[in-house]
């Protein structure tokens, strides 16, 4: 290995270690301290309703948030990115946040005007917070990326405080976000500049974010969509409790996909080579291996990690610890090998695997669910995202086929 090679090996492993470490750091928190913390002082059933109610925070921010940080990934570097086409988004999805906010309480039979008055800064928040982190990607600044999620771990811990004094666990979720903005707002330049001065791309921009928007929704509705079908299946906060304490070590796993894509789409845009059919078999070969190894360490972990922070569930919960947390493992190794799609194909691609995988999503969870509740997601959530990991793996290797036809007739 040369040393130009062992340098850039070096940087690479060193931004997946700072990448990895900052959101294992905030995810981490969260289910150590945060969560049992709230479970412990809430109830079950309280619980249950508060991750509910976080599940539409989540879609927000995974919907709109994390399509407008792609999409400036991308146009950065065809050198068509600017602040203010960014912002003109992001007002109007705050603006979006509002209705939302009010249908998700309205839907949970829990709206009270307080409610509402909290969600609505905490949904526009999360969304920045998903954003936020492009401000570091952009440059490969892993070093600054690692400290925006220790910004936004110090403020989850205060918050809990403020749920100690309050009563609203909305506090403890938004002092984490709101820290986020502050820090990005006063050490970056991404949400500098006039907020609606359109540059010559907005357009190009606009729908780059909304193609990925309408694509994200999808995924982040599954990825969500336990607390919320469950909610309504059961009637109560105790099944959403159950099943989240039994997915909660793959979906700590499955939450790393933001960090990895970030890293894997940072040096994607800027490798000028081509991804070749074999690239392809060897990452999408090496994705499943690693998926195997953490659906084996999820259902070990989980028995010991519940039995010590979530006693009172683990009872319930243990039958579901292997199948449930291999649902979420195939769900994360799908969504890391969807960015590798970003760079062999543009976003209607991701679109169309989308659009199929929601009719899959559709046709085996809410039937299952609503038949056999908790055992029934879990069997459905595990069949529909192995399936998106079989679909993406065959629709890349075509794609990369007719390129390269098309190449040589040319």
């Amino acid at each position: 290995m040369d040393k130009n090679t062992k340098k850039k090996t070096l940087s690479i492993a060193s931004d997946l270690i700072y990448s990895i470490a900052g959101l294992m750091l905030m995810n981490g928190m969260l289910q150590l301290l945060i969560n049992p913390t709230l479970n412990n002082w809430m109830g079950e059933d309280a619980f249950g309703n508060y991750q509910s109610v976080l599940a539409v925070v989540s879609i927000m921010g995974t919907t709109f948030g994390v399509a407008a940080n792609y999409s400036r990934m991308v146009k950065h570097r065809e050198h068509k990115d600017c602040n203010t086409d960014y912002s003109i988004f992001l007002i109007i999805i705050s603006a979006l946040c509002i209705p939302v906010s009010a249908a998700a309480l309205i839907m949970y039979k829990s709206f009270t005007v307080g409610a509402f008055l909290l969600l609505v800064p905490l949904s526009i928040f999360t969304v920045l917070r998903y954003y936020g982190d492009v401000n570091y990607r952009m440059n490969l600044n892993y070093k600054g990326f690692f400290i925006y999620y220790a910004v936004i771990t110090l403020g989850y811990c205060v918050g809990l405080l403020f749920y100690k004094l309050t009563g609203k666990w909305e506090l403890t979720i938004l002092s984490g976000e709101l820290l986020a903005f502050i820090f990005v707002f006063s050490s970056g330049k991404i949400f500098r500049g006039e907020p609606f001065k359109k540059s010559p791309y907005f357009k190009e921009n606009i729908k780059s974010m909304t193609v990925l928007s309408s694509t994200n929704i999808i995924s982040a509705v599954a990825q969500n969509a336990d607390r919320i079908i469950l909610r309504f299946a059961t009637g109560g906060g105790d099944a959403v409790t159950t099943f989240y304490v039994s997915t909660l070590l793959g979906k700590v796993v499955s939450l790393l996909t933001t960090p990895l894509n970030g890293v894997l789409i940072g040096y994607l845009t800027k490798y000028e080579g081509k991804i070749t059919k074999k690239m392809y078999l060897i990452f999408s070969g090496a994705l499943l291996g690693v998926g195997v190894i953490a659906m084996a360490g999820c259902y070990v972990g989980s028995m010991i990690f519940v039995k010590l922070f979530y006693p009172n569930v683990y009872d319930a919960a243990k039958s579901y610890f292997f199948l449930a947390n291999a649902g979420q493992i195939f769900y994360f190794i799908s969504n890391c090998l969807m960015t590798v799609m970003l760079r062999i194909a543009n976003e209607k691609y991701q679109m169309y695997l989308n659009i199929v995988y929601a009719v899959i999503f559709a046709a085996t969870v809410l039937p299952m669910t609503l038949a056999m509740e908790l055992t029934g997601l879990t069997y459905s959530l595990l069949i529909a995202n192995a399936a998106k990991f079989i679909l993406i793996v065959a629709v890349g290797l075509v794609k990369i086929q007719k390129d390269s036809r098309k190449e040589i007739s040319e």
